[in-house]
């Protein structure tokens, strides 16, 4: 599949996100908005088979190490919570 994955989401954060720039809170804003479509953009090519090696980088930049190594921690519980009861199915202790 080629592009429009995601209808082009990343356009429409970048370009239809229009607001008055007027105080710095609004400008920064405006710059991480900038970062997000660059991340929504290279996730929808990548998932359009398009392709973008800058996704994970993109990413890190946007969201952060901490926020990355969380989802990955969050992930990891998740996965072992149904471990563990698909274990116990096995044994015979459904839980």
């Amino acid at each position: 599949m080629s592009g429009g994955s995601m209808d082009y989401l990343y356009r429409k954060v970048l370009y239809e996100a229009t607001f008055e720039t007027n105080t710095p809170e609004r400008i920064a804003f405006r710059k991480h908005l900038g970062l997000v479509s660059e991340c929504l953009r290279a996730i929808e090519w990548n998932d359009s088979g398009d392709g973008d090696s800058r996704e994970e980088a993109l990413l890190l930049e946007c969201v952060g190490k901490a926020s990355i190594i969380e989802a990955a921690i969050e992930q990891a519980k998740e996965s072992l919570a149904e471990l563990q009861a698909a274990i116990a199915r096995a044994e015979g202790r459904d839980e």
